[in-house]
Parts: C-alpha cells; structure tokens; sequence
C-alpha cells in the first residue's frame, strides 16, 4: 500500500482544560499505543514547529500503512465518540437553514470563499452546514479528503497558512488538486469532551490567518457548538 502523508498545523494549548474521553487499551490505534499517547502524537506531528523527532519515530513505526493514519482512524472510530454523534440524528442528505448561516457569516466575516460546519464519521465527512450549495460542494465526501479529521484525532484547532509547505499536509488530495491551500479549523466538543467536527473555513490561495480572524473562528464555533450539539432537538 502506498504510504500518504496528511496532517495540519495547529494553534496549540486552547483546548487544554476540555475534559478528556475515557481511552480503551482494547480499541487502541495498535499495540503500545493509547487513544491519549496517539492524540499527543498528532498534536506534535501537527503543529507549527514540524516535530521532526516524532515524524521519525512515527516513520519507523509505520510498516505498510502510515501510523498517522491508523491513529487518526482510530480516534474517529472511537465507540463512545460514535454514541454521541448518533445523537444528533443524520445531516447526509438534508440542509440545515441555521447551520448553514453560521458558515455564511463565517465566509462574510474572514473573507473566505468556503466555509463549513462538518461532521467527521469513519467513512465520510458531511457538511452539516455549508455558505455553498450542494451542486458546488458535495455535502457527504469521502473521509480521505477531510482535513478536519485531524481535529478530531488532536482536539486541537488547526490553523495553516499554506498547506503546500507543511511537510504532512502537502501529500493530502484536497492540497494536491489546489482546492485547499490555507485551512482554519476549530473542533466542536460536546458535554462530554467528543469532537463532532469542526467550524472550519478554507480557500484555494494561501494566506495569513490573523489572531484576530481567530478569535472570530472560535466565538462563531461556539455558536455552531450550540446550534448542533445543544439543539433541543439533538437531546
């Protein structure tokens, strides 16, 4: 199997008093290997400073298959995350009007083309809401092509100025076509400390992402928090 490399910068330790999910040595990514030590490993694999020393351990550990992507897999796959996505219901195949405004103010507010309010599952990514309709983005894709499974397996958000110099990130399809050359993702948590997915927004250019632009991403995702995993509707 050819090996791939994926991953994204992250802004790092703005997550850190979240509650942490139980981890399952039976459900662990492979053997040694903890859902906790695996997220630790992305997060440093991941992040602005490149962790040469990890990547070079985690190259060592790989085999056949990337040891990113089998700890990725696994965090997405988490059984307790499942549960709780299972809650909110399925958004494959219909719109959500108040979601899908979030991502519109998001696109308007940073000055995006695309934006999104997603929900990362083990096979497919689904944009829960989206500034776009479905005709210009497919509202289910393949899970291969989804950036914001990264989010899910560090619970970090993820910031990238220009994904093309990242030394995990440049190998991802979606990098490779040119359809996403700067992303800037912030993890939606639930109650009990599961990432759903992501506010994220993203553009076929590089470009900076100011502290400022930041902050905007993170107190819209709180509203998309609440708009998806508080809705009355979800309980």
């Amino acid at each position: 199997m050819t090996r791939r490399r994926r991953g994204c910068p992250i802004v790092n330790g703005m997550n850190d008093a979240a509650p942490q999910p139980a981890d399952s040595a039976e459900h662990s990514a492979r053997p040694g290997v903890d859902r906790t030590t695996g997220r630790h490993v992305i997060a440093r694999l991941v992040g602005p400073e490149h962790d040469h020393t990890v990547q070079a351990v985690v190259d060592l550990l790989s085999g056949e298959q990337s040891a990113v992507d089998a700890i990725v897999e696994d965090a997405v796959s988490d059984p307790e995350r499942l549960e709780s996505l299972e809650k909110l219901g399925t958004y494959d195949d219909q719109r959500n009007p108040s979601l899908d405004r979030i991502a519109v103010l998001t696109a308007e507010a940073l000055g995006t083309p695309m934006a999104a309010v997603t929900i990362v599952y083990p096979d497919r990514q689904v944009l829960a809401g989206c500034n776009a309709d479905d005709g210009v983005m497919p509202r289910v894709g393949p899970l291969e092509n989804s950036v914001c499974k990264f989010t899910v397996a560090s619970r970090e958000p993820l910031v990238v100025d220009d994904t093309r110099a990242h030394p995990l990130l440049a190998d991802h399809p979606v990098v490779r076509s040119g359809a996403v050359l700067s992303y800037a993702g912030i993890p939606l948590l639930d109650s009990n400390g599961f990432v759903a997915g992501t506010l994220c927004t993203w553009d076929s250019h590089p470009r900076h992402w100011s502290s400022g632009q930041v902050q905007i991403l993170h107190d819209l995702a709180e509203v998309a928090r609440q708009r998806l995993l508080d809705d009355p509707r979800n309980a």
